[in-house]
Parts: C-alpha cells; structure tokens; sequence
C-alpha cells in the first residue's frame, strides 16, 4: 500500500515547500491554512481512503475535513507567494494549487465552497493578474468573480490536479505572457 507521504508526492506537493502534518499511522495529512495576513487560522485534513460523500461519514472520517475560525478566510498556498512575479493562480483545492506551485507558480487554494469578499478585496489589492482554475459547478462560479476564470480541465472533466502536464503547461505559458 502507498504511503500518505508517497501519495502526497504523486499529487504534487512539495512537503518541503508545504510541510503539511502527515500521520501515516491513521492516514491523514493536514494542511494549515493562513488568513491574508499569514496567521493560522485553521486546516483542512485529508484522508486519501476515505469516501469523497462525507453524508456516508462523520465529518472527521470523510475524505476531506476542514476548520476555520470564523469568520475569518483561510487559504492553503501563502509559502508559495513569492515562487513567480506572474499571476497569482486561485483554485478550490490544495492538489490543484500543489500542481501549479510544482511548476514554480503562485498558486492559494480556498478549501471552501464559499469565498468570501475579503478574498476578493485582498486578491484585487495584490497588483498582480489573479486568474481562477475552478470547476465549472456552483463552488467554481463563485470563485470564478475574483479573477481571470479558466475551467479545469475542459477536456479532460478532471480536477486540475489530475489533469494532463500538457494542459498544466499550456496555462502557465497562456497567463505568464
């Protein structure tokens, strides 16, 4: 069986660069999350084998599981700032921001399903172009407004973590001009 540090290489995240908590024994990685002003304000846990329906689960047992001091807005993804003086890549999750900051970009994942308009005013403020890799559902509209929108994976139906390195490449080249 893979490892939880294994599976996290595979999706792209730099545990150098990241360092997110990894417990192999219960098989759980955690990430923190950082308010604008790089305060921990909470995390997201993930178990790789678990279900992704947490209706199935408790919410502690379900694949992902996130905390955040409200109503304060937290993003994964702030040690990867200063990777690119490019854009500022915003995505749902922290595997599609992991496979961006793999490609030396700035990439912050929300984890919610809900930004806020702090967000928003914060990414405005930043002078930098803030383009959006969301899915094309609910969740992605609303993340959608704060930036240059770009749907993953239109071809492929996939998350951009998963997504082919040819798409990956495209979108840094297309927004790195």
């Amino acid at each position: 069986m893979e490892s939880v540090t294994e599976y996290l290489l595979r999706r792209h995240v730099n545990l150098d660069l990241h360092r997110p908590v990894v417990n192999e024994a219960e098989r759980t990685a955690t990430f923190l999350l950082y308010n604008l002003s790089g305060q921990l304000v909470g995390f997201q846990q993930h178990r790789p084998d678990a279900e992704k329906t947490p209706q199935k689960l408790g919410p502690r047992e379900a694949r992902y599981f996130t905390y955040r001091k409200q109503p304060t807005h937290g993003v994964w993804g702030l040690e990867s700032f200063y990777l690119s003086k490019g854009p500022v890549f915003v995505t749902e999750g922290v595997f599609d921001a992991a496979r961006l900051t793999a490609v030396g970009q700035t990439a912050l994942a929300t984890c919610c399903n809900d930004p806020q308009r702090d967000l928003g005013n914060w990414l405005q403020s930043l002078a930098r172009p803030v383009v959006v890799v969301a899915d094309n559902d609910k969740a992605g509209k609303k993340l959608a407004k704060f930036g240059n929108y770009v749907e993953c994976c239109p071809e492929e139906g996939q998350d951009l973590g998963d997504c082919s390195q040819e798409f990956v490449d495209f979108l840094v080249e297309k927004y790195n001009r």
